[in-house]
């Protein structure tokens, strides 16, 4: 079964917890120990949102984030959503795809941006070609 952190240990990037009572950090990646760290209290599927956006970061590069930041957070928003997307996917047959409601997927994932809604779609298509 794809789950966040198996994509994780497939890419060779540790993951840990938090405590991340009294923070606003949801996670982050930490590209010179490559791992990312996640508050533990939040939910599953907003676990995994933030897992899945970390992980675009994995191949940028620091030392440019404040000149590239909208660039690097669109890739790290796409990243996350090819890959709930595939897990998604990988729960459904392939003779059923056709029922696929993207609005549904984006109320269930909490995504909100017409550019969630535009990469959602992309994604979708270029995973079942």
């Amino acid at each position: 079964m794809m789950s966040a952190e198996s994509t994780c240990t497939q890419q060779g990037v540790e993951l840990y917890y938090f405590d991340g009572r009294g923070s606003t950090l949801k996670g982050t990646y930490n590209k010179p120990s490559n791992l990312i760290i996640v508050d533990s209290y939040l939910d599953d599927i907003e676990k995994k949102k933030v897992i899945y956006h970390e992980l675009g970061h994995k191949d940028h590069n620091p030392a440019n984030y404040d000149r590239c930041r909208e660039q690097y957070e669109a890739q790290a928003d796409r990243n996350m959503i090819y890959h709930l997307l595939k897990e998604e996917l990988s729960y459904w047959d392939k003779d059923e795809l056709e029922n696929f409601n993207y609005i549904n997927f984006l109320q269930k994932y909490d995504l909100k941006t017409t550019i969630n809604e535009s990469m959602v779609k992309e994604e979708f298509f270029n995973l079942i070609d």
